[in-house]
């Protein structure tokens, strides 16, 4: 069998040296464009008038701009706190998720993109509590495996509606956010440093 195939790659090669270069024709002498139409003057496009001087642009008022922005801002502002319901709803939904049986790290990474979403729109919608609360919850998502740390985890997303729902309502609100966000903060820290 060895010997059959021997022959028969030599015979090959042998007839790959014998092989003649063609040379390709030039097609160009057997293939003719059509001349091009004949163009009446009244078909020629008239010249493009010269385009006109540039002027220097006007300067806006500083103060001015500013006034718009902070009009747009509260023209918005209404939609805020839809828009932070809908996220805190996202979020509740996907801790709902994970805290099933057998949930698997991608549940878990769920809760921790809502998390971080919220951290970052939250302090734009006028809720630095939350944001703040949401930065400490990514943190501990960070150091956390499927199973772990369920009732830190509920606390952060039960004081993310307590701070939803208190907004804007004082300073004793505000406060007490505040102590919220320090006690939680601190039991993240503890929980990283044991680890």
């Amino acid at each position: 069998m060895k010997k059959l195939i021997g022959k028969w790659l030599n015979a090959k090669s042998g007839k790959a040296d014998e092989t003649k270069q063609i040379a390709t024709p030039d097609i160009s002498r057997v293939i003719k464009m059509p001349p091009a139409p004949p163009v009446s003057a009244a078909e020629i496009p008239a010249p493009a008038p010269a385009p006109e001087p540039q002027h220097e642009p006007e300067t806006a008022d500083p103060d001015d701009l500013a006034d718009r922005a902070e009009a747009a801002v509260d023209a918005m502002a209404s939609q805020f706190d839809a828009w932070m319901e809908a996220d805190l709803d996202r979020l509740t939904d996907a801790w709902q998720q994970a805290k099933q049986p057998g949930a698997t790290p991608e549940a878990y990474r769920t809760v921790f993109m809502c998390a971080h979403n919220i951290r970052g729109a939250a302090g734009s919608y006028g809720y630095p509590a939350i944001s703040r609360l949401c930065g400490s919850l990514c943190t501990l998502l960070g150091e956390t495996h499927p199973g772990e740390n369920a009732a830190l985890i509920n606390l952060h997303i039960e004081a993310c509606r307590a701070a939803f729902i208190g907004a804007g309502k004082g300073d004793t609100s505000q406060s007490m956010a505040d102590a919220v966000c320090d006690a939680l903060e601190q039991s993240v820290a503890a929980k990283a440093g044991h680890k």
